[in-house]
């Protein structure tokens, strides 16, 4: 979980890996108010001004609850509170005016050891002094960390050498979370108050009072809760609409963890010695305009940049050189190395250094399911300038990898000519829509948005976060966003998605509420060192300036374009940028055909058409909870879904949907540990909160289910039909496991239409709000959480929605049926043909026999965005007793592409391209016979480390769905079986065979309605 350290001479590990790390507490404990009336403070100014309160007490409580309250003042007369920072004014008198000033108590006693990197909330559930904080309503007991200030310290030596001969030392915090005053030796160093910029701070010997010895100097970091971080940390820390909400906050946003989250360290100089702090390479294909499929060895190549960071403590000479990881045929490797003397001075600068990427040398980067992805490495150096008294200069080195490949993002019509030879001079983007080609390839965008895996920082597994980006390609995407309103992630994710060709469009990490962007140094250092840090990774395409911040120049959102994305955009010309997620486009500053900078100012129209859109969200609803209320508010699931022939294609007006989705719970293994068992239901069998404040409400009792964010009342009706309100508020192991079986099948079954109907329009990206969850609870993911404790999946358990993006839905090839018979094929391969059969068949329920409606010898051009209507007969198909499934495969004896789709209800048929089943009405119309499902895993792996399941039915079962505490996820779930069939589990590394056995556990459709 470290991010790439500074390259120095030597480098001293300050993490837990190399040293101990303890955490105390300080200050006295919350010990209410001092009340004084007819008393108000100056300045008049106010933290915030809240209404509807009854009592001074409240009013005190309130100022507890944000860090930077020093007081409150109580207006009964209108029921108001003001929240004050600022006491400098002093005190004046004021009628009917209560000043309620905090008051402190005894200060505890307590150090705990503490885990670097890592957070304050996860080493006090370590050493036993709160409990999980997912628990139960745990997370809102937060006085011992929130209300008090905690130092970590550790003890750290020096290199003797050093202490002999000088040289500088650099201490060196890649991240540090909530605001903290650090010391060495007790002597102030500097303060940190921004989650996602990296700190430097030379230390000098004496200053330092640094001394010999192994552990011989104290680095401290105190982390104090009124200092302001100006919304410069995670945004859903404390709470998001899939997140669980505290009730602490800083200057109106919400708080959570804290800590020493990122690696610290020495960075430690000879005399005369440079340290590289960043390599960002810029790579740029040196062709014209493509818009057709690059070919290896038979393209215009790339001019490679690599811009080299440097920081020296002396004026330095030396030698800087790169060497790339490619080579021509016939040339020896490192022939193509460069090499340049530099005369650096004191301080900060920056050397660009420039190779050529010959199409002969290289391989092309493609996303998954359109080629390979090969990494080649670059290695810079530098070699100071040695002198004849002096010891051996030491070479510093900086290795990053990079992939080659040119991404646009297209806004016009390039399957046009003379657009391309228009827009090939040409600034700001249009609004035909919004799609994407790589290396010249039109894509289909296909994926889910990214949040954060954790709020808990010392729970972060780089493991964990590797699986995440594997179950995406796994799962058929080829795109992850990653929102604005979390973290810029582990190298681990980005590595991997290098490693497996996940396409990333990135958000600055800005998500309005308490975390706008200011113009300031801290803020440019933050956007810069990010930029840099990360400018390596092929996967990264896009960068935007925001979450849902519409950027419109002259208002308070022109700072995203004037500031955030400038900065952006002159780190890193390489890559397409954009204002927002949404967006409009640009109006100036970008090159019209692909959306890369063009270094002139950046600025956004005031209107436009909609080229990229955020929508529809089905949202939860029918009890009182934080989000989602009390109506229940049924929806029409649209079973069969209605589709309308629509002309597709990139050459005509298009829509990138880059959010919408569905609210879900998660399965009973992931959701059971984190509720007492007396609480195992949809409303916790507990009386209703009374919840009020609307989007984000306050809920007033004990109900744990209240805070676990969207009800699922709504969407349990709307497919499995009129409940009782007395079946969600009962509890049991059973009955809670219905509860969630129906809560994930009708959010896979909503999003599937959602996007079988977007594929039916000519929409060219489709990602689904969201991804993976934070935490067990009602939200928005098709992955669970996906830290390693009780009950979770490394990297996140599949739930079935996961499962139908794989069998058919973000498949390139897939066919749909809805209503009257309306179907449609469609074809999203980049730039490639489809030829083969697409049979539409009718599986009758009770008696699990099968007639095929339609077989059509399918040929439609290259796609993406080739579609093909037509009609099959459903007379004498009834819509409670049959489902429908749709076929896509290769003929007989060819290859179906990629990666041929394992599906339970096309076994035996090769060359599949996606398999789909189609329920004609809602499960609650469905005639289902009763039905007993088993499954029994094998006694040994295959050789391939998979473990054959067998699963069998007496009658048909519909959506047969298997689950695991075992790390791993099956080839099929979420099925219709008629008889036996046989699917594989897969482990997510290590088997546990033992764990498999005993707790594989199958359920179905009938036995849940």
């Amino acid at each position: 979980l470290l991010d790439t350290p500074i390259a120095a001479s030597t480098l001293v590990m300050l993490d837990s890996r190399h040293v101990e790390w303890t955490a105390a507490v300080s200050g006295g404990a919350p010990n209410g108010c001092s009340y004084t009336s007819d008393a108000d403070w100056l300045p008049s100014a106010s933290l915030a001004a809240l209404s509807g309160v009854a009592t001074a007490g409240e009013c005190c409580a309130l100022c507890w609850s944000e860090t930077l309250c020093a007081a409150s003042v109580f207006v009964g007369s209108d029921k108001t509170c003001f929240l004050k920072e600022d006491l400098t004014g002093g005190s004046i008198a004021r009628p009917q005016h209560v000043s309620c000033v905090k008051k402190r108590g005894a200060a505890p006693s307590l150090v705990i050891k503490a885990q670097v990197p890592g957070d304050l909330l996860t080493d006090l559930e370590r050493a036993g002094q709160i409990g999980n904080p997912l628990y139960e309503k745990n997370f809102l007991n937060d006085t011992l960390y929130q209300q008090h200030n905690w130092t970590y310290a550790t003890h750290f030596g020096l290199p003797d050498a050093h202490l002999s001969t000088g040289g500088r030392i650099q201490l060196v915090f890649d991240g540090i979370k909530m605001g903290a005053r650090i010391a060495v030796n007790g002597v102030p160093v500097g303060l940190a108050n921004d989650q996602f910029a990296r700190y430097r701070f030379q230390l000098f010997t004496q200053k330092h009072k640094l001394l010999r010895g192994a552990k011989a100097n104290v680095l401290t970091v105190e982390f104090d809760p009124t200092i302001d971080c100006g919304g410069r940390f995670m945004a859903c820390t404390g709470g998001w609409d899939w997140a669980p909400y505290t009730h602490t906050y800083q200057r109106g946003a919400r708080i959570m963890s804290k800590g020493i989250w990122k690696g610290v360290y020495l960075a430690i100089d000879q005399p005369g010695g440079v340290a590289i702090s960043h390599v960002v390479p810029q790579i740029t294909y040196r062709g014209s305009y493509p818009t057709r499929a690059l070919v290896d060895g038979a393209h215009a190549g790339f001019a490679v940049g690599v811009r080299v960071h440097l920081s020296a403590g002396l004026p330095t000479k030396g030698t800087l050189s790169l060497t790339p990881g490619w080579s021509v045929a016939g040339r020896q490797p490192g022939a193509l190395a460069v090499s340049v003397a530099v005369d650096l001075p004191e301080g900060e600068s920056n050397v660009t250094l420039h190779a050529d990427a010959d199409a002969r040398a290289i391989k092309l980067w493609w996303a998954a399911g359109m080629g390979s992805q090969p990494l080649y490495n670059l290695t810079v150096s530098f070699s100071p300038e040695g002198s004849a008294d002096a010891a051996p200069p030491v070479v510093v080195r900086a290795l990053r990898r990079v992939g080659f490949r040119y991404f646009a993002l297209v806004t016009g019509n390039d399957t046009d000519p003379a657009y391309v030879k228009e827009a090939a001079s040409a600034e700001g983007t249009v609004s035909h829509g919004m799609y994407w080609r790589l290396n010249g390839a039109p894509v289909y965008a296909k994926g889910a948005n990214m949040i954060p895996m954790e709020e808990l920082e010392g729970r972060m597994s780089a493991e964990a976060h590797r699986r995440l980006v594997r179950s995406a390609a796994e799962g058929a995407f080829n795109t992850l966003r990653v929102w604005g309103g979390g973290m810029f992630l582990p190298d681990a994710w980005y590595d991997a998605a290098d490693e497996l060709g996940l396409m990333v469009y990135h958000d600055m990490q800005y998500a309005q509420a308490g975390h706008s962007p200011k113009a300031e140094p801290i803020q440019e250092a933050e956007l810069r060192h990010v930029v840099r840090r990360l400018s390596a990774h092929p996967s990264i395409v896009i960068w935007d300036g925001c979450n849902e911040c519409r950027v419109v120049m002259g208002s308070s959102t022109a700072v995203y374009a004037s500031f955030v994305m400038t900065v952006v955009a002159q780190e890193d010309s390489s890559r397409a940028v954009w204002p927002s997620c949404p967006a409009l486009g640009w109006t100036g500053g970008v090159r019209r055909l692909d959306a890369t900078p063009t270094g002139k100012p950046l600025t956004t129209p005031p209107s436009g058409t909609a080229i990229e859109t955020h929508g529809y969200y089905q949202h939860g609803g029918g009890f009182p909870a934080v989000n989602g209320g009390r109506s229940l508010n049924p929806f029409d699931p649209e079973m069969p879904l209605k589709l309308t022939p629509t002309p597709t294609g990139i050459h005509l007006p298009n829509v990138f949907a880059s959010e919408f989705g569905a609210v879900v719970f998660s399965s009973f293994e992931s959701m059971a540990p984190t509720l007492d068992p007396k609480h195992w239901s949809l409303h916790a069998g507990q009386p209703y909160d009374n919840c009020t404040g609307g989007f984000e409400s306050l809920c007033r009792g004990e109900n744990v289910m209240a805070e676990r964010n969207y009800p699922g009342d709504n969407m349990i009706v709307s497919y499995f039909g009129p409940k009782a309100d007395a079946y969600f508020n009962s509890s049991g192991e059973r009955v809670f496991k219905k509860q969630l079986y129906q809560s994930m099948l009708s959010q896979a079954l909503n999003v599937k239409a959602m996007i079988e109907s977007r594929r039916a329009r000519n929409e060219l990206g489709v990602l689904v709000w969201q991804y993976n969850e934070i935490w067990p609870t009602g939200g928005w993911g098709s992955v669970e959480y996906g830290t390693p404790v009780e009950g979770q999946v490394i990297g996140g358990r599949w739930k079935p929605l996961q499962y139908m993006y794989k069998r058919s839905v973000f498949q390139d090839v897939m066919a749909v049926c809805g209503a009257g018979g309306q179907c449609y094929v469609r074809n999203d391969l980049p730039g490639r043909a489809f030829d083969g059969v697409v049979e539409i068949s009718a599986l009758e329920i009770a008696s699990g026999g099968k007639r095929v409606l339609a077989k059509l010898q399918a040929s439609l051009p290259a796609g993406p965005g080739a579609t093909y209507f037509f009609n099959v007969n459903l007379t004498e198909i009834s819509s409670a007793t049959h489902i429908l499934t749709a076929l896509c495969h290769a003929p007989t004896g060819a290859p179906s592409g990629p990666a041929a789709v394992t599906a339970v209800g096309a076994a035996g048929v090769d060359g599949v391209y996606s398999f789909n089943e189609l329920p004609l009405a809602p499960p609650s119309a469905l005639a289902l016979p009763t039905a007993t499902v088993t499954a029994t895993a094998a006694t040994s792996p295959n050789s391939d480390g998979s473990v054959n399941i067998s699963v069998r039915t007496d009658r048909t079962a519909l959506y047969v769905t298997l689950t695991t505490l075992a790390n791993g996820r099956f080839s099929d779930n979420a099925f219709a079986l008629t008889g036996s069939a046989v699917l594989k589990f897969i482990p997510f590394g290590l088997l546990n065979l033992s764990q498999l056995t005993k707790s594989l556990r199958v359920e179905h459709l009938q036995q849940n309605l």
